[in-house]
């Protein structure tokens, strides 16, 4: 893992340095074994370029689906004789 993604790792995991003034933050920078195009890039706080820097991915997105109970076909259970999807315990008798 490169040294920058271990020092922003670093950074999140330490709620203490979000309030760091910025020559702390500065001092921190400069020792890390890093090039120059990543250093400039932390200390200008600049996301895109460090990223294209470290070859992250331009763009990362998050979908969460929920299934529609309507779409989906009931699962075979070995106590369900009729395939309702309910177990034949579970179900209230019923009159002939």
């Amino acid at each position: 893992m490169s040294n920058v993604i271990q020092f922003l790792e670093a950074m999140g995991r330490n709620p203490g340095v979000h309030g760091a003034s910025a020559a702390d933050y500065a001092a921190s920078v400069a020792l890390l074994e890093i090039d120059d195009a990543q250093r400039q890039a932390l200390l200008d706080r600049d996301h895109a370029v460090l990223s294209d820097l470290v070859d992250g991915r331009p763009k990362m997105m998050c979908y969460i689906t929920v299934p529609n109970p309507d779409d989906h076909e009931s699962i075979p259970d070995d106590d369900d004789s009729d395939g309702d999807g309910v177990p034949d315990k579970d179900e209230p008798p019923y009159e002939k």
